[in-house]
Parts: structure tokens; sequence; C-alpha cells
């Protein structure tokens, strides 16, 4: 049998002796080459222009050039870029796995970086500057290869990815360009189907080109097998396709620089005249202008830097790593991290993600690679908006507000299947979705639809949206789901399990509360009430619901991650035996045994003071269970018992395996100082533990590494999400918090009325299975005419709370709402707890 070297050394030296010149020729053997797989998640720098012109992001990993998108944020068209190097004879090196990495930034307030690659043996060097063409659809490396030996070449591999997919991919290998599209670029047929293409060449000529499926006839398998690039394929047709070109440079050593440029168009000679024009570009001059959009950006921002102990280099990088997470044709919309966690594991085969290329189309029948974390979760976004609105971006965070507005399900999006009960999606929000809007995961979570309200009032309170624009549109569908469904959650923000969570009703309570501000403001006084009796009532029931007085960590007294999870009801007892299932194969546990640092969203969003017993308890079994000391300050785990990490040796996290360790959450320490400020101590020492959780690109990690033993450093990030968006977006509030002395996502409105005057009211009556208590009288958020619904606690006893109730009042107690007491008006004291004992 004739080997694949064979036959393309017998292509090539018939090419040279029929021609007298270099030329490419066939097909590449092999197809489809090995199941594609992506890149590492632990990127050191990711970049775009700042700008809605160029279309193109870029992200570096392990020395190299990773994942490149193009057109929109969320469809990459690279899985990398890089180099590799070989005498012809002894040794050939690929520049990811044989050279040792750094790399640095170009300009303090720029996302331009240089990566330095030095061989291990010192035979020589690759320094490379990453950019994009700010006035056009084009990356640019600046390329300095220094080789300290003669006869050492230089040869690109690039690995296309068209359309987020190496499943389908075409290359094509000519002497001056390498080319790839996939297998939807088609215009036999007449009705051409999206073509995304992308071409690549240089500033100096290539020596030769081929074309290859990977891990069959690509350029790595040709180097490999004897040094020497022998294989001219022309082309390599449907698979995962490779690309290969030897530059054509001087074969002394010496140091010689020049310039790659790959362009992207929708149409295969756009894509190459992009590409050339680019690279004769000055590539300084380009340079001046790329960081001249973010220089002007950085400068418009309000400057943090000295609240920070890195003189602001994680400060800036953070707010352009969240401005690089735009959209630029979706403007606001913001993806969660321009990652696949855990990436070189991910393979398009195993992927369930399927869609058409065009932006919000439906499957078209081609599978998509994973999605990673390319998709809106409204969570995130909030986090992201807030951030801007701390860093003095009121533009971009204003934009995420309108957007959520455009893709805000509405009644003619159908119903939620929530324990049984069928629920208009009216005014909610799926866990997370396309950039269209288009549901991705179909997860409905409280705090999701609750939070964009709180975004809204606070750009209202800050002068920068007219509430008449969003209360009817947008506002008062969000708030009345959610004051339809809650306290109760499909999903708390860990995505896993339904129920009570002190995080999610937190967001939920204050979402209560600025809408009914601004239904107030536009004269719905009716949904105003509503919505405050409603808060009102959560706020007071939280604890009672799920604060575990029996719990098996710390000194038992804390909140816990979840009540309810696993059962549908309205009866939330934190002391009983009911059992929590935990995602990722984390076993089934008591709910009361599991924590998670939630409840400190209860102080963030105003509903208690720092200071509650409850929340200084929680905190010592909180530090005691979930927290570790590691060589870059304190972090935190999710939960215990979390399963979504490496394995126990480090490999890489499988879904549904069953054998992963959630590993510490660098937010979680931004989440814990803000307790700190709230509380007016000092939290120096949690901004340096977050800066030093960011790596040499200033890119901070979804998780860093708990330990001393394993693959990973202790303390600095894992295989995880990295740069994780809401990683980035705590930091930057946690400076601006320590600035103000304050915590600025606290809505005042919310801490105004829950950490002042409280008039309660305690009815102690038996009213029997499926009957309910209600309160009529004299107060402001009381009525003769309509009762408003008690709460049901231990003991029979009926609880309402009627925040900033400062004056006394008259109330009679009615059994659902109907039957009177006999009594006379029982008369309530303001700011007191006051009991009653009713009779019918």
């Amino acid at each position: 049998m004739v080997s694949l070297k064979q036959k393309a050394l017998t292509l090539f030296i018939a090419g040279v002796t029929s021609s007298l010149a270099w030329s490419n020729t066939g097909e590449a053997p092999g197809a489809p080459g090995a199941d594609h797989q992506w890149t590492s998640a632990s990127k050191t720098g990711i970049g775009t222009a700042n700008n809605k012109v160029s279309k193109v992001w870029f992200s570096l990993v392990d020395g190299v050039v990773s994942e490149v998108y193009w057109p929109q944020i969320d469809m990459a068209q690279i899985t990398d870029l890089q180099f590799m190097v070989s005498d012809g004879k002894s040794f050939f090196d690929e520049e990811k796995k044989h050279t040792e990495h750094t790399i640095h930034t170009l300009d303090k307030m720029s996302l331009a970086f240089e990566q330095v690659n030095i061989d291990k043996e010192k035979k020589y060097e690759i320094h490379k500057k990453i950019i994009t063409d700010p006035q056009t659809n084009a990356l640019l490396l600046n390329v300095t290869f220094k080789a300290y030996e003669d006869n050492l070449g230089l040869f690109l591999l690039l690995n296309p990815a068209v359309s987020n997919t190496g499943l389908y991919d075409y290359g094509e290998a000519t002497k001056d360009t390498l080319y790839a599209w996939d297998d939807r670029a088609k215009y036999g047929s007449g009705s051409n189907q999206v073509a995304q293409y992308q071409a690549l060449t240089a500033s100096v000529p290539f020596k030769q080109t081929s074309a290859g499926f990977v891990g069959q006839s690509d350029g790595w398998q040709d180097l490999n097998d004897n040094f020497k690039m022998d294989w001219a394929y022309q082309y390599a047709k449907n698979g995962n396709v490779a690309l290969t070109g030897q530059l054509d440079l001087p074969a002394k050593a010496g140091e010689y620089t020049f310039t790659v440029a790959i362009g992207f168009a929708e149409d295969k000679n756009n894509a190459q005249q992009i590409a050339a024009n680019s690279a004769k570009k000055s590539f300084n001059a380009v340079l001046s202008t790329y960081n001249g959009e973010w220089n002007n950006y950085c400068n418009g921002l309000e400057d943090l830097s000295q609240e920070s102990f890195d003189s602001g280099a994680l400060y800036y990088a953070s707010a352009m790593v969240l401005k690089a997470h735009e959209d630029k044709e979706n403007k606001g919309a913001m993806i969660a991290s321009l990652s696949i966690p855990w990436g070189q594991s991910q393979f398009d085969k195993d992927s369930d993600d399927e869609r058409g290329i065009l932006l919000g189309s439906r499957p078209d029948g081609y599978k998509d690679g994973p999605i990673g974390y390319h998709v809106v979760w409204p969570r995130d976004l909030y986090q992201v908006a807030t951030a801007f609105l701390a860093a003095g971006d009121q533009n971009t965070a204003q934009a995420a507000l309108s957007y959520l507005k455009e893709v805000q399900l509405a009644a003619d999006d159908g119903n939620w299947q929530l324990c049984g009960n069928t629920v208009s999606k009216e005014g909610s929000f799926p866990q997370n979705f396309w950039l269209s809007g288009q549901t991705h995961w179909p997860g409905m979570q409280l705090d999701e639809t609750a939070m964009p309200i709180v975004l809204a009032w606070r750009l209202w309170r800050a002068g920068i949206i007219n509430p008449a624009d969003y209360y009817a549109s947008f506002v008062k569908p969000a708030a009345d789901f959610v004051a339809k469904v809650g306290p109760w959650t499909h999903q708390e923000r860990w995505e896993e399990n339904h129920g009570i969570s002190p995080s999610t009703l937190s967001a939920a309570i204050a979402g209560l509360i600025t809408a009914a501000d601004f239904a107030e403001n536009q004269g719905d006084k009716e949904a105003a009430r509503y919505y405050r009796l409603n808060a009102d009532l959560w706020a007071d029931g939280v604890a009672d619901w799920t604060f575990t007085h029996q719990g098996a960590l710390g000194e038992g007294l804390y909140y816990q991650r979840i009540e309810g999870a696993s059962y549908c009801h309205t009866d939330y007892n934190p002391e009983d035996n009911s059992v929590l299932y935990i995602g990722n194969g984390g076993g089934q546990h008591l709910e009361r045994n599991v924590m998670d640092g939630g409840f400190l969203e209860l102080v963030r969003f105003g509903i208690k003071s720092p200071t509650d017993p409850s929340i200084t308890n929680t905190v010592k079994s909180y530090e005691q269970s979930l927290k570790v000391e590691t060589p870059n300050g304190p972090g935190f785990y999710r939960y215990n018992h979390d399963r979504y990490g490496e394995k126990y040796d480090g490999s890489d996290f499988v879904a549904d395996a069953g054998d992963g360790i959630g590993r510490l959450w660098p937010f979680l320490t931004g989440e814990r100082a803000h307790l700190d400020i709230a509380q007016h101590k000092n939290v120096d020492h949690y901004i340096k533990a977050m800066e030093k959780f960011a790596n040499e690109g200033n890119m901070l990690p979804e998780q860093v590494w708990d330990k001393a033993e394993g693959p990973y450093q202790f303390g600095e990030g894992t295989g995880g999400a990295t740069p994780l968006a809401w990683s980035h977006a705590e930091y930057i509030k946690l400076l601006k918090s320590k600035k103000e002395q304050r915590i600025v996502d606290t809505p005042d409105i919310v801490a105004n009325r829950y950490q002042g005057c409280i008039t309660t009211v305690n009815v102690h009556y038996d009213a029997g299975w499926g009957n309910t208590v209600a309160i009529r009288g004299d107060a402001e958020l009381l009525s003769w005419d309509e009762g408003a619904s008690a709460r049901w606690s231990e003991g029979n006893v009926w609880r309402l709370t009627l925040p900033q109730q400062t004056s006394a009042f008259n109330m009679k107690v009615l059994i659902n709402d109907q039957t009177w007491q006999n009594q006379e008006n029982f008369s309530v004291k303001p700011c007191e707890e006051n009991h009653y004992w009713p009779t019918f």
C-alpha cells in the first residue's frame, strides 16, 4: 500500500517536473479527519476593535491564537492558529507545546496583546502582536521570528471551524492565500445559503502551502513524519480541515518581521481582498488606531485605579473585557464568556446544539459546535450592566436594558409549566438565549426576570431613562410575572433546583419594590400596592422558610441554599428532613445540610441589615464550611457537594459523569467583600485576592484551583470559563463600593423599607386546613374593601408586616377574606410586634 507521504511526495515531484514551479494539486486524503474539538477555556487574552465596523473577536491561550469569531460574538470561525518550526532534518516543534509562553498587553488601556514564545532549547523565539483591523473584518498578527540557527523553517497551521463547527469545512491552499469555508456555502442550486469565508495571507510570500484533514493529511502530520513539508494538496473537502503554509524567510539565522492577516467575508474574493489589504498596511499605524479607540473608551470611565493594588490594570482590563463581550449587531447583548469551559474536551459530534447560521434562524440540518458560554443569561447581563454603571459607562448599561426589552417574552410565546401549573410566559425571560432572543436552555429562574426590573429602576433614578417608556411595556409585565410565580422559582442561580432560594428571593423582593416605585410614578396605585404587599410578605418569610437551626455545617445556624427542592408546595420548613438532589452527580443530601453564599444577596439587595443575627450567624458557618485560604487570598466554593469542576486529579470536567469537584469561584470573593463594606470593614485583602486570581493577561476565571496538589497552581485559574464576565463585573463593583463605602448595587428604596420601622401584625388563630387569614384596615397598604393576605408561620401564627407604617391604625381579621372577626377593631401600634387573638 502506498502511504500518504509517498502519495504526497509523488504529487509534489510531478508538479515541479511538469511546470518547473511550485503549485498545489489534487484533494487531500483522509476525510473527514479527526473528530473536531475546541481549545482550552483558560484564555490569557481576548480582543476586538472598539467599534461596530470590525466584527471580529479573537481569543488567546497557550501561546497561540485560539477561537476567532465573526460576524457575531457567538459564531466561531477558527479553532486555533499557531506556528511550527523545523530544521528539515532533526526536529519539529509545535509552538503551543514546545515553547515557554508569556503574554503582556501592549497598552494598559487596550486589548492589544503580545505573545512571546521561546523555544525550550533556545533555538528560536516567536513574538506575536495580535489585534483586529478597526477598519474591516480582519485579524492581524505582527510576527517577529528570531532564529538563532541557520535553516529553521517557519510554518503556519490554521484549523478553521467555519460557522461554529469543524465538521463541514472546506479548505483550499493556493500560492499566496489559504482559504476556508463550509458546506453551507452552496451556489449550484441557485438558492444561495449563507456563505462565510476566511482567507489567510501574509506580507511575505509562502514557500509552499497545503490543505489537509486534521490527524490524517494536515501539515502537522507532514512535518512530524520526516521534518519536511512534502505534501502539496490544493483542496480538503468537507471535514475537519487544517491549512499549512511555510513562510519564505531567509535560511540564515536572524530576526524577521512580517504580518499575517485573516479576512472574513460572505464570498471568497472579498475575504481575500480584505486579508491582502490589511496585510499591506503599516501594522503600527493600525495598532495606533486600535489602541486609540480603546484609550478613548477607558479615559471616559470613572478612574477607580486608586482603589486597586495594581495601579488599575485589572480595573481597565475588566471594563474592556466586558465591553468586548457585547455583540456588534445586537447592541446591548453581552454573552457570559468568550470561551467554552474545558473546550479541549468538547467535541462537535457530541454537541446537542443545532441552529442555523443566520442570526436567530432555526436548525438547518447541520450540527452546531458546543455553545459553551456564548449565550446571554439575563442574570449575568444584569451583573455586567450594573458594573458599567459603577464604571461610569451609562450608555452600555442603557443598551443592555434596551436589549432586554426587545427580547422579553410576550404572551404569544406560550406558557411555562411550573409544578403542574400553567403560567403565561409574558414578562419573563428564559434561562438563557441566543443573541436573537431565541431560547437556548428552557429553564425559568425568577431572579432573571426580577433583576432587569432593578436595572431599569437604577437607570431611571440616575436620570438615564424615562419611566413612561418602560413601565407598561417592560416593568409591569415582568413584575406581574414575579408576583404571580414567587416566592418559588423553577431554578435558582446555580441552575439546578426549584424551591425557595435566599439569593433568588432577594432579587424578587427588590424587583417588586422597585416596580412599585415605577407603578406609583405612573399612577398605577393598585399595582404598586400589590407588588409591595407581596414583597413585604416574602421579606418577612425568607428566614422562616430558609434559615435552619439544625444544620450540619458550622454552628448549625444558617441560611440554606434552597428549601422545597424535592416537592412543589407552599409549606416550607428548613428544619425538616426534605432531600436536595444536587446536579452533576452531587448526590442527595438533606436540604438543611447544604448552604451557599446566596444569603449575601439579602444584604446586597437591601432586605436584611448586615448586622442582622441571621446574617452574622450564617457568615460563621459559611466561612467554616466553604472558605479556602489560597496563596492568593480567600476563595469560596459555590456550595458543599458541588460537582461542577475538574475531576479529583484535575482532568477535565465531563457532564453527567458525577466525578467532578467544584472549585473556588473568584466572584464569590467579591460578594463576600461587599458584606464587609456594608459592615464598614476593610476589604483590601479581598481586592488583592481578586487581582491575584487574574492571569498574566488580566483575565479573571470562573474557578480557581483549591489545593496545593494537582495540575493547576493553588489559587489560579482552572479549565473553566476564562474570562468570565461576571467575575470582571464583580471586581469593578467592588472597587466602586470601596470608594463609596457602601454597596453600590443596593437599591436604597429597598434598604429604607426593610431596615427601618416595621409594623408587624401577629394573628394567633388556627384557621383550619386550606383556609387563609386576611387583614383589612386603614393603614397605608390596607383597605376596608379588600384584605391583605397574612403569612402562616409555626404555631398557627399568621403574620403581616407593614414596613414604613409609622402611624397607628385600626384593623380587622377575616378568614378567607370573607368571614369577619366578631370583636371590635384591633388597634395597631407602629414599628412594633403586635399580637392578637381574634374570635369568629
